[in-house]
């Protein structure tokens, strides 16, 4: 079997790229796979090595890292890291080396029959319910992680000590709009969290980052990924079209960095 690193590398073409364009590739690829948005320098050798191409000298290397626009010194010594645009950049590029087969979304009616839509209107939909199975499963794994984390760290009672004053109105709000249609089950298991809104999941999570630390070792990879998906998240849960391939790239990505992260 091919491994995703090898099909990395085909379809970076990595051996016709310059040998400092190749740093930049593996340094993508080791964000994206291992998680850690920096890597030192033996590290990146190490992807030479994999890939079979000649080593970088190490003084050579260094220097050109530190003038390249593109890469920025890392929190810990002699570590480096791809600036935000660049990322976004090889996003496009080489993304697409992660997907798997699309989920399979069957339903139960003849959704062709739906008045005033077309045949692409009907398609544009089934896509975008792939994506709202993605964050479906994204954001109810940041509630559950909240709710086992606080759990254990302040007790039973978490919630009394967690929510904010808007928070516990909301949901009080919510449920109690929720109890007049009684015809309806409740959001989730019942727990508040199902009442919130995906910001408020990231801020109850700034609020405590020691608890939180173990498992997500850096609060700010949260904040990035989750902030940054919450106006796409909206879009899908209002139905919604996202027409850009790179939404749904970006979706998909920070899904699998949150898995990653959380394993």
């Amino acid at each position: 079997m091919i491994s995703i690193f090898d099909k990395f590398c085909d379809l970076a073409d990595i051996h016709k790229l310059s040998k400092f364009d190749a740093v930049v590739a593996f340094m993508w690829f080791n964000c994206k796979t291992e998680a850690e948005p920096e890597i030192d320098i033996k590290g990146i050798n190490g992807y030479f090595t994999k890939a079979s191409l000649p080593l970088y000298n190490i003084t050579y290397l260094r220097n050109a890292l530190k003038k390249s626009r593109n890469v920025t010194k890392g929190l810990k010594a002699d570590h480096f890291k791809l600036t935000r645009s660049i990322q976004v950049d090889l996003d496009k590029k080489y993304a697409s080396v992660f997907y798997t087969e699309p989920v399979s979304i069957t339903t139960t009616v003849d959704l062709s029959q739906t008045p005033f839509l077309t045949i692409d209107d009907v398609n544009a939909a089934q896509k975008m319910a792939e994506l709202y199975v993605v964050i479906h499963c994204y954001e109810n794994s940041a509630r559950r992680l909240i709710e086992d984390v606080l759990t254990k760290s302040l007790g039973e009672k978490w919630w009394d000590a967690a929510a904010s004053a808007g928070m516990v109105t909301k949901y009080k709000d919510r449920k109690a709009k929720e109890l007049k249609n009684k015809w309806l089950s409740n959001r989730g298991d019942g727990s508040p969290l199902y009442y919130l809104d995906w910001a408020d999941l990231v801020t109850i999570i700034r609020k405590y980052p020691v608890e939180f630390a173990h498992k997500i070792h850096d609060i700010k990879f949260v904040e990035l990924r989750l902030e940054e998906l919450e106006k796409t998240r909206n879009v899908v849960a209002h139905n919604g079209l996202l027409p850009s391939e790179d939404d749904f790239q970006r979706v998909q990505l920070s899904f699998k960095d949150w898995c990653k992260q959380l394993a």
